[in-house]
């Protein structure tokens, strides 16, 4: 399984952000549904890659949290009363994740447990970090391009996504077919998303490793 944990940047001195990125959070499909687990922290437990690619990008798109992933086993039945009830390896990973995010400017960390699981083969440590640490230099890749992302760039991003053409988008915009182009050039969306396959695929690589391939 995948804990996700993503801690506020600077909350001493900042606005609670937590509800609001909870409710953008709301619809990602977990195992245990994030929630608060310390006063500026959220956690949630997840089964699906593309599950955690989807809640790091909307923590992301805020530009203010810290992101760190752990791939590995969870004890069964922990997290039934929620996630924050939940404890095993891989829930000690993600602290470990959240706190090495702190000090990457993607912000973005994933760690497998240090000891594999039961079912992993001889070397599986060495294989489960090795993965782990591709998919986050992968992010360091990808996370900058969100960061970066200006309102306006979000704008056209958003208006292309629930449009049917780019000529739709234009004109709910109000802005020409050309500018909407320029706008999604500069986005570097379309180098982000192309992205998404080798992240779920090296997170799911970092899990299969520490765990013997179980989910």
């Amino acid at each position: 399984m995948y804990v996700v944990t993503i801690d506020q940047r600077g909350s001493r001195v900042a606005d609670d952000l937590v509800p609001g990125l909870l409710e953008a959070l709301a619809d990602i499909p977990c195992a245990a549904a994030f929630e608060r687990t310390a006063g500026d922290e959220v956690q949630g437990l997840l089964t699906d890659p593309a599950a955690v690619r989807r809640a790091l990008l909307v923590a992301l798109r805020g530009g203010v949290w810290h992101c760190g992933v752990g791939a590995g086993e969870v004890d069964d039945d922990s997290y039934a009363s929620g996630t924050r009830a939940g404890r095993g390896p891989a829930y000690l990973a993600a602290r470990d994740a959240v706190e090495a995010a702190k000090g990457l400017s993607s912000s973005v960390a994933v760690r497998v447990p240090a000891t594999p699981g039961a079912g992993a083969g001889a070397g599986a440590g060495a294989d489960a970090a090795a993965w782990a640490a591709d998919c986050e230099a992968v992010w360091g890749l990808t996370a900058p391009l969100i960061l970066d992302r200006t309102e306006a760039q979000w704008r056209v991003v958003d208006a292309v996504d629930r449009s049917p053409t780019q000529a739709a988008a234009a004109h709910e915009l109000d802005i020409t077919p050309a500018s909407v182009n320029g706008a999604l050039r500069l986005s570097r969306i379309r180098e982000e998303r192309a992205a998404y396959p080798a992240l779920d695929r090296l997170l799911a690589g970092a899990h299969d490793a520490a765990t013997g391939g179980e989910r």
